[in-house]
């Protein structure tokens, strides 16, 4: 699993945490995973913390799981950011020493995986409902 799909696995269970259960071995591996990059430590622990909250149980009373997870996931996404930032700075510096081709594919690989990540991330509910484009704009205001 790379970096970046773990960010998408916790960024799911975010977002359908009040529909599913997110305590999952997916969600669990995403987490150990992300660990040894992220500091402070709180993040990670409070997203396992809020793994279970209910369990089994989903609705709107669980909309205090899914804040917990989105500050827990903002901090994430800004820690793997930065250490993706790192990681191309030293090896950048790592390949002006050598000119080592398995470097220079490295650093690309790293420049792909980051420019996969907005600068921030915003929470944006994912509706199942689905609007036509055949009508106008106007007409789904009318009703």
């Amino acid at each position: 699993m790379r970096i970046v799909e773990a960010l998408r696995i916790l960024e799911d269970a975010t977002v359908e945490c009040t529909v599913r259960d997110i305590d999952t071995p997916d969600v669990k591996e995403a987490l150990d995973l992300l660990d040894p990059y992220c500091r402070p430590t709180w993040f990670i622990e409070g997203f396992r913390n809020h793994l279970r909250p209910g369990k089994g149980q989903f609705g709107p009373e669980f909309e205090g799981q899914q804040q917990n997870l989105r500050v827990n996931f903002g901090g994430i996404h800004a820690n793997v950011r930065h250490m993706l930032i790192s990681r191309i700075g030293r090896r950048g510096a790592r390949y002006c020493k050598t000119k080592d081709p398995a470097i220079k594919a490295e650093i690309n690989r790293l420049n792909a995986e980051f420019a996969k990540l907005p600068p921030q991330w915003t929470f944006v509910s994912r509706s199942r409902v689905r609007i036509s484009s055949a009508r106008p704009h106007h007409a789904i205001l009318a009703g």
